[in-house]
């Protein structure tokens, strides 16, 4: 039987993606889909990157060759689907726009840096995304991916919990910082 073209998140991704981005995505009246094809955009980066990139828009995450359930794909598909999910709710919010993205090269950035006083709004669209990555990775006790991605020991999740905005556990008191 071939794959559905296109589908909704099923729910056991729902139960797998931290829970702060589900409600944030809820909140802002988006139920994403998984297309299973390339994006025209992604091909055209192919030319360059080497690859075809997994590409969002808004309320959709076009990812050639998507597992018909990711939830048993393991934690690094499981990470990027959270990445992805980050900029459809930047889609949805209004954060970020194709325009905005190709215009502004601080959006293309995935390398960040995470220091005390930090604020979401420091960042660009790729540097949030990779923070949301790594915050559900280290929830999970994948330090090790981060720390290969980061080419370092990442910061402590009380950090990432205090600059992600949607992140479900705060620390006592604490507000986010946009």
């Amino acid at each position: 039987m071939r794959a559905a073209f296109r589908r909704p998140l099923t729910e056991a991704e729902c139960a797998q993606v931290s829970p702060g981005l589900m409600e944030a995505l809820g909140r802002a009246g988006v139920a994403p889909w998984i297309i299973r094809r390339a994006h025209p955009g992604a091909r055209v980066a192919a030319l360059w990157r080497g690859a075809t990139p997994i590409l969002a828009r808004p309320g959709r995450i076009f990812w050639p060759g998507a597992p018909e359930d990711l939830a048993g794909a393991g934690d690094r598909a499981l990470a990027i689907l959270q990445h992805e999910l980050q900029h459809v709710l930047d889609y949805a919010t209004g954060e970020l726009s194709a325009a905005r993205y190709l215009l502004n090269p601080k959006n293309w950035r995935y390398r960040y840096e995470l220091r005390p006083g930090a604020r979401w709004r420091d960042f660009g669209a790729e540097q949030r995304a990779s923070i949301a990555e790594h915050w559900w990775l280290l929830e999970r006790g994948r330090a090790d991916l981060v720390a290969r991605d980061l080419h370092g020991p990442p910061p402590g999740l009380d950090l990432y919990r205090r600059v992600i905005p949607w992140a479900e556990e705060r620390l006592e008191g604490e507000r986010p910082r946009n």
